[in-house]
């Protein structure tokens, strides 16, 4: 390792005090040197891993995302049934973003009103999600469900947590799981059957 290379730990602290200086400054006003200062790395240490504030934005952005997809993704494998899946990668992005509103707001908001290619990086997370709807082509029997379900889908689940994280409710995310579901699972299943698994999720059952 060389003398001006990080070490893991402090990458971490540096990428975690990046997006935590993001929710308090916004991009326009964020000080570097009091990022730096709070995560104990030179100005050497950043200048030799980042070309500059962007950069170290965006990784620590990635890393953020690449987190919750992991959780997603393991909540979703929890179910055996394709329902039960969506309800389980649900709980688990729902129980991430209560976890922490401040960070809530830098994934969906802050951070991806930055720029053009923020918003992109945002996107391509929102898509990444589509795959886990895509088995409920399989349950929607003779119905003719548009190209764009999935992103449809998605789109109802962005509009309910863009309303709840900017009136500040993002701690009780949670509580909304069995009504999120339900426009999660009801342009697959159809009304009635995504009602019954919406009274599912709320008995826990």
């Amino acid at each position: 390792m060389t003398p001006t290379e990080m070490e893991p730990a402090a990458r971490d602290r540096l990428l975690d005090s990046m997006l935590i200086a993001l929710a308090e400054q916004s991009r326009a006003v964020l000080s570097l040197p009091g990022v730096l200062a709070d995560a104990g790395v030179s100005e050497a240490e950043f200048a030799a891993e980042y070309t500059d504030v962007d950069a170290c934005l965006a990784a620590a952005y990635q890393r953020l995302t690449a987190r919750i997809e992991t959780v997603v993704r393991a909540g979703c494998e929890s179910g055996e049934e394709w329902p039960e899946r969506v309800r389980g990668a649900l709980g688990a992005l729902l129980g991430e973003l209560a976890g922490d509103p401040q960070m809530a707001r830098v994934l969906t908001r802050t951070y991806p009103s930055i720029d053009a290619t923020a918003q992109a990086r945002y996107q391509a997370f929102v898509e990444s999600f589509a795959p886990m709807l895509s088995g409920g082509r399989e349950l929607a029997g003779s119905a003719e469900l548009p190209a764009e379900v999935e992103a449809l889908a998605l789109g109802a689940l962005e509009a309910i947590l863009f309303e709840e994280i900017e009136s500040g409710r993002a701690a009780e995310l949670l509580e909304l799981a069995p009504s999120i579901l339900f426009s999660l699972l009801v342009p697959f299943l159809g009304p009635g059957q995504a009602t019954a698994e919406m009274e599912k999720a709320r008995r826990g059952s």
